[in-house]
């Protein structure tokens, strides 16, 4: 290695003893003068002795120092007042070949998360402030740069902390799992459990995908399972079945009435240039005896001019009063089928009008789950009302809250409100948190960073 970059005489004891990190110290000051105070070069208090390293992959000692990299944080300085005191600490972290095994490998350390540019403590608390700000927000008032690298590091880490402290779900008799689109790029798996007539969310997850599932379902009881109410993804049922080959495997009305209203919203989406209704999409999709007179007279007069949309919106609400008094899955594919009748309804003499293609999807979705579909028509005892209003109910609350990435979105919901806990021959266990509980506090933080983002760009705080 030739000569040493650092010798102990130079360390700066009082300087180590502020840094606070137990392995870590303070050898040098090389900086320019005007940033010796705030940056800290550091090195494993090992540096000093002539002990080596075990090798992580043979465990064997027979190891030799090859190099030295320095690994830049932003470090915050432990404060007995409450002082932010935010510095750059420079770590020289060595290197070593194994004689043993010719492995080269990095000196471990316990500050900092791989890949992270800020130490642990820094890290929890811009996590911690992330859960109901902005990411950017948050590191602007810490005085640090946001490292879009950084975030989704720093957001698990913290997930994990508390996940380490939660007890033992409890697994419930009945598993619901929808896909909830965020942004219309990501699908993101919500699994809900029902604990008697109780909706609890249990966790979202980073994809639909047959692995993401199996790595969730691995942490359930299986032989609890009795039921489980899917969406139509190819990934989830495949996994489901194989998870729980002996539970009731559904897909409920209310999946069925979500796809049409989304395939509603498309037709909406195509026309939203002149389509002069006030929240559009939320208005539309509602049955027609909820809407209000101004609603009404919205929508009447929008579509007196889209014949396309008028035949759509007419066919989806005739839709609604069917499945009120019974529906099976002939039915409504004979609805997708008859659509082509409501554009002649709709459309004046001559004017040829688009199919409604739309719909397509629900036809497919019918055919191919038409037996999970038939599974739940024939069930006896139907779950709770507030299944369904709970779904809506996150999908609702998603759609509102400020676009972020996943790991953010994940601690956001399952770190912001507390899970109910009960107890069962003595043993704690939990058993989620309330939807109702859940939604109201992530319409909060949307408000919150709404409102935010509105002061940083009007530079007052808005009216209520």
């Amino acid at each position: 290695m030739g000569k040493r970059l650092f010798h102990e005489v130079y360390a700066s004891q009082d300087r180590t003893d502020a840094l606070a990190l137990p392995e870590m110290m303070v050898v040098s000051e090389k900086d320019d003068k005007d940033t010796v105070a705030s940056t800290y070069h550091t090195v494993h208090k090992s540096y000093f002795s002539k002990e080596k390293p075990v090798c992580p992959y043979c465990r064997k000692q027979h190891t030799t120092e090859t190099k030295i990299r320095p690994r830049k944080f932003k470090d915050i300085l432990p404060s007995e007042n409450g002082e932010r005191n935010v510095i750059d600490l420079v770590f020289h972290q060595r290197y070593f070949r194994c004689d043993d095994c010719n492995r080269i490998f990095r000196e471990e350390i316990d500050f900092a998360e791989e890949s992270c540019r800020y130490t642990n403590r820094l890290s929890d608390l811009l996590a911690e402030g992330t859960l109901t700000q902005t990411y950017e927000k948050v590191c602007k008032e810490y005085g640090v740069p946001a490292s879009k690298t950084s975030v989704g590091i720093i957001m698990r880490r913290r997930l994990q902390m508390k996940y380490d402290q939660l007890a033992p779900l409890e697994t419930p008799n009945s598993l619901v799992i929808f896909v909830a689109y965020y942004y219309s790029s990501a699908a993101y798996p919500v699994v809900l459990g029902l604990y008697g007539d109780k909706v609890r969310l249990i966790d979202v997850l980073s994809e639909s995908s047959e692995t993401a599932y199996a790595v969730f379902f691995a942490g359930l009881d299986k032989n609890k399972v009795k039921q489980v109410f899917v969406d139509p993804d190819e990934q989830l049922n495949s996994a489901v079945h194989t998870a729980f080959p002996d539970a009731q495997i559904m897909m409920t009305e209310e999946c069925v009435q979500r796809h049409v209203r989304e395939a509603l919203k498309d037709v909406v989406k195509k026309e939203r240039s002149r389509c002069f209704v006030y929240q559009r999409y939320h208005t539309l999709c509602k049955p027609e005896s909820y809407l209000s007179r101004y609603e009404q007279r919205q929508v009447s007069n929008t579509l007196k001019r889209r014949h396309r949309l008028a035949a759509a919106y007419n066919a989806y609400q005739e839709l609604l009063q069917s499945m009120e008094s019974g529906w099976n899955v002939r039915r409504i594919i004979g609805w997708v089928d008859d659509l082509p009748d409501y554009l002649s309804d709709y459309a004046d003499e001559n004017e040829q009008l688009e199919a409604l293609w739309e719909f397509d999807i629900v036809k497919t979705i019918l055919q191919l789950y038409e037996p999970q579909i038939n599974a739940y028509l024939a069930l006896k005892d139907k779950p709770p009302a507030a299944m369904a209003s709970a779904i809506m109910s996150i999908l609702d609350s998603l759609e509102e809250m400020p676009f972020c990435i996943y790991d953010v979105l994940h601690a956001r919901i399952l770190l912001n409100v507390e899970q109910d806990c009960i107890l069962k021959d003595g043993v704690i266990y939990r058993v989620g948190v309330p939807v109702d509980r859940l939604t109201r506090k992530m319409h909060d933080i949307t408000e919150q960073i709404k409102k935010k983002k509105e002061i940083e760009r009007d530079g007052y705080e808005p009216e209520n």
